[in-house]
């Protein structure tokens, strides 16, 4: 056990008074020749050493209170998550209306999706786990790759036969950048949405900018110099494409659309591509697309394509106020003082449900 100069243990982790006196004292009887400036010397940075050690002591209580908090929120994280896996468990097509589809990494805190789910009866989550170690009791979906791309697929796949009325397919945290309308809060904009929209519409993105995306993305026959040069997705998009679609698929001259990944869809519009439309995506995630985008890749081009994946023409980009008003009812007035009209659902007896 070391000391230093003034006899202190550096081992101990605490001095009291008493013992401060008693060593002191020690020091007298031992080192007649000590001179009172250094006794006093060496009892003053005793004495501030022993400050130190309290106010050491002092952080150790904030830390460990900081620990106990945050040990009480990853407490709340999983128990929020449990009950969410149970309503999963529990889906029932004749009482669900809407399947709200999430892929989820570990870090993603989903207690605003608990709270939500306590006022919108009518919903059921599907949560898919993207880490290379998944966590138990959620989704696996059919490939590691992809991003959210192949999480929406699998639910696809997995529940055509027992789809609800509409689909919502969403990232995982309580706030993101692609909410413009009602703030960055996706529970906000989930509250807002019009299902009539949905309806009659089949495809929505609730994104209402255009930028990125509109009015053209992608031009896939005629990718620039330094697309090819660099083997960007845009040099291959013919490629791509016809491995999404189909062989006999025609590759559109111009790709837009609103960015990115947030979008909800019908029953019926899902229903007008057969499921093995579906697997075929899925197939080009897992293996066919391996030679031509790497995983970041994957989704970027499903963010370019979902439009058209569900029903939606080449270049899908509604006026930014007329997107507003069929999404979410906020119709105006406009700055002219014009106010425009929500989109209506058409008659149930209008929609095509299955395919073929």
């Amino acid at each position: 056990m070391n000391s230093d100069k003034c006899g202190h243990s550096r081992s101990e982790s605490r001095v009291n008074p008493g013992r401060l006196k008693r060593s002191i004292a020690s020091w007298i009887r031992h080192q007649p020749t000590l001179s009172g400036f250094m006794i006093f010397a060496c009892a003053i940075l005793m004495i501030i050493k022993s400050g130190h050690l309290d106010d050491y002591r002092s952080v150790q209580i904030v830390d460990e209170t900081l620990d106990t908090k945050q040990s009480a929120e990853e407490t709340e994280k999983v128990a929020a998550l449990s009950e969410l896996v149970k309503k999963t468990q529990s889906y029932d097509v004749n009482s669900t209306k809407v399947a709200l589809v999430l892929p989820k990494t570990r870090s993603d805190d989903l207690r605003w999706l608990r709270d939500y789910l306590q006022t919108q009866t009518d919903n059921t989550p599907f949560i898919y786990t993207m880490d290379q170690k998944p966590e138990r009791e959620l989704l696996v979906a059919h490939s590691s790759r992809g991003r959210e791309a192949s999480a929406y697929l699998s639910f696809v796949v997995d529940l055509y036969e027992e789809l609800p009325e509409y689909s919502i397919f969403l990232h995982a945290n309580p706030e993101q950048w692609h909410n413009d309308l009602f703030g960055p809060q996706t529970s906000s904009v989930l509250k807002s949405l019009r299902r009539e929209a949905v309806d009659a519409m089949g495809y929505l993105n609730l994104r209402c900018t255009n930028n990125p995306g509109c009015p053209t993305h992608i031009n896939p026959n005629s990718p620039t110099q330094a697309d090819i040069d660099k083997n960007d997705a845009r040099a291959n998009f013919p490629s791509i494409y016809k491995g999404i679609f189909g062989e006999e698929a025609q590759v559109p001259e111009h790709i837009g659309g609103i960015c990115c990944a947030q979008f909800a869809v019908s029953r019926a519009r899902i229903w007008q591509r057969p499921r093995s439309d579906y697997i075929r995506m899925l197939n080009w995630i897992d293996k066919k697309s391996v030679p031509l985008v790497d995983d970041y890749g994957v989704g970027w081009v499903f963010e370019t394509l979902w439009h058209i994946v569900f029903g939606m023409e080449g270049i899908h980009c509604p006026l930014y106020e007329q997107c507003r008003c069929d999404n979410y009812g906020w119709c105006g007035p406009l700055p002219s003082g014009k106010t425009l009209t929500a989109i209506a659902a058409p008659q149930k007896n209008q929609l095509k449900y299955r395919y073929g």
